[in-house]
């Protein structure tokens, strides 16, 4: 497994894709967070993904990653995308038998793969956080937002469990999109049917059949990045997304183990 581990992060710590999703992560934190300030109104505004931002909100303890936790949508497609690809990968280019060959126990070698996934995944969040709560800091200035509760110990917790909760959330994408890689064995076209899930497809459904949210894997997945939602409760995305991911690692292990590799 920890060859694995090791072979995997080779591959992950490529320029482009080291520094292109670093680079792209942190960016979308950030310009997030400066929507999310910008269009807050003294009341009520909707911000982006539909959230309510009043300033009085981004004011509190959890304000400094609230535009960290609503940006989750497109940091989990990103992380579907490059699990599912590297994943892909493997059989595309025909590296697969070599790489079992030198690791034969196929459950390792997954097991192995998922977590230089997971911790590329983990530290790219953990760069969006800082970035997100230092551009909080300074659009909270501009606005003439009070950030003395930031500062608090509620606040930074709060810091740390926006952190956790997205990086958890973000590593669930990376599972499914491993999953999915597996499944369709291209990278092409595993991204592709991720992404049109993921953005169209759910979000349609989740709009115009609001009793379904709390049903959909990705909904799910963001509610426990924003620690629950009005609508889905912390504890229920927490077990329906366990739920899911439960079931796609079964699906992932089940296909790479008993499929015969051919190149």
């Amino acid at each position: 497994m920890a060859n694995a581990f090791a072979s995997e992060w080779i591959k992950l710590r490529r320029r482009s894709l080291f520094y292109g999703s670093y680079v792209a992560i942190l960016a979308v934190a950030c310009l997030v967070t400066v929507l999310t300030f910008g269009t807050a109104g003294g009341t009520a505004a909707t911000g982006p993904g539909g959230a309510s931002a009043p300033l009085s909100q981004l004011a509190q303890s959890g304000g400094s990653v609230n535009g960290l936790e609503g940006s989750l949508t497109i940091l989990g497609v990103i992380a579907f995308a490059i699990a599912a690809s590297q994943m892909a990968m493997e059989y595309g280019q025909g590296t697969l038998r070599n790489l079992l060959v030198r690791q034969p126990r196929r459950i390792l070698f997954l097991v192995g793969k998922f977590l230089a996934v997971s911790t590329f995944m983990i530290g790219a969040v953990a760069l969006a956080t800082v970035g997100s709560v230092v551009m909080a800091f300074v659009m909270a200035h501009d606005r003439g937002i009070p950030t003395d509760e930031w500062t608090m110990l509620s606040g930074l917790r709060a810091m740390g469990t926006g952190f956790i909760d997205v990086a958890l959330a973000t590593v669930g994408f990376a599972l499914l999109g491993m999953t999915l890689g597996i499944v369709m064995r291209s990278s092409v076209a595993a991204v592709a049917i991720g992404i049109a899930y993921l953005l169209p497809v759910e979000q349609i459904l989740a709009s115009t059949v609001t009793s379904t949210a709390g049903y959909l894997p990705g909904q799910l997945l963001s509610a426990v990045a924003q620690g629950g939602t009005s609508t889905i409760g912390y504890a229920h995305s927490l077990v329906g997304t366990l739920l899911y991911l439960a079931v796609a690692a079964g699906i992932g292990i089940a296909l790479f183990v008993r499929r015969d590799v051919a190149s």
